[in-house]
């Protein structure tokens, strides 16, 4: 069956790559969100500790507690957490009304709007924000924002910088005027981390570029090696002549006589569905991919047993005008992942 193989040599060598930019292991946190960004949270979080990995990040309380065990801190960015949940697992705060909702002593992080106008607590209601965490006793265990400027080469990502120094400088005089325990700051992603010579946070937050990419049109001096590679197994095979069609409404015209083949994954198994219209689509070992892709299978032209339909899914995403992020996070978690 078709298997997605996950390479934790790559995995590590990306993870270093980070480490020696910013000098340091212990601000590296993993973003592990939607199944690891669909290379597998499971397989990924176990990944991720062994490297020494201490903190990360998912999206809902259901991936949290799949990992609960392995990690110092597991924050939660969406859905918040109940009231009985494990005291490494902290929860994401973007408003004030859900602040006022949280019972008291839960650990907290606290999100703040520095410039992506999404999500999260506006400077103008950060004091009534700390206002209200004092009242409910809760723990303010992070605060951070999104630098969602660190592709952009102009002054925005300089601003939302700035925005957050202040918003750092206010909370951390607030804790120490209130005896509170200082909160760990963190704002940046793959490529603002990169771009950025001193990190003065306290955390880093990597996604992406953990699993092998940046989509930075900024120059980076860093090489990523994508983690992920898709192998599909042969179904079966047929010989066809010059005109024979293949698949759905026959879109696929045999060119010339040879052995065409079945391949097990198909957009059943979360690959765009290639249809008419769309350029060539390349299998990693070279095969073209015949449209119309069924839902599990596609065609082409091989007799190989097994095939790698890809090992970097930039070229899938430039055939289906998207980026990588959408290719890997729409990837089935029923195929399986394999580490070697």
């Amino acid at each position: 069956m078709a298997e997605i193989i996950l390479d934790s040599a790559r995995f590590i060598h990306n993870l270093d790559c980070i480490a020696h930019h910013i000098k340091s292991r212990q601000k590296l946190a993993l973003v592990l969100k939607d199944n690891a960004y669909g290379h597998g949270l499971v397989e990924i979080a176990q990944m991720a500790k062994t490297y020494g990995i201490c903190n990360v990040f998912v999206k809902s309380y259901a991936e949290a507690l799949k990992i609960k065990d392995l990690f110092s801190s597991i924050s939660v960015l969406y859905g918040g957490v109940p009231d009985s949940c494990p005291d490494n697992i902290y929860c994401s705060i973007a408003s004030l009304s859900q602040l006022q909702s949280l019972h008291s002593h839960c650990n907290i992080e606290l999100k703040v709007n520095i410039g992506m106008n999404r999500n999260g607590i506006e400077l103008s209601e950060l004091d009534s924000a700390l206002r209200i965490i004092i009242e409910r006793s809760l723990r303010l265990v992070g605060v951070f924002g999104h630098n969602g400027y660190g592709d952009n080469d102009d002054e925005t990502f300089f601003t939302s910088q700035s925005t957050f120094s202040h918003i750092k400088q206010k909370v951390s005089t607030f804790c120490a005027t209130h005896n509170l325990s200082q909160p760990r700051f963190h704002s940046l992603s793959t490529s603002g981390t990169l771009r950025s010579k001193h990190i003065t946070d306290d955390l880093v937050r990597i996604g992406i570029g953990a699993y092998g990419y940046h989509t930075s049109e900024i120059p980076l001096d860093v090489e990523f090696k994508p983690i992920a590679s898709l192998w599909a197994d042969r179904i079966s095979s047929q010989h066809l002549k010059k005109g024979d069609k293949i698949g759905y409404g026959g879109v696929s015209v045999v060119q010339k006589e040879g052995i065409f083949s079945t391949y097990d994954v198909g957009y059943g198994d979360g690959l765009p569905r290639l249809a008419r219209g769309f350029g060539k689509l390349f299998c990693a070992s070279g095969e073209e991919i015949l449209p119309i892709m069924s839902m599990d299978c596609f065609s082409c032209e091989s007799q190989k047993d097994r095939i790698c339909v890809f090992d970097d899914v930039t070229g899938f995403a430039r055939v289906f005008r998207t980026i990588p992020y959408v290719i890997l996070t729409h990837l089935s978690p029923f195929l399986k992942r394999v580490v070697i």
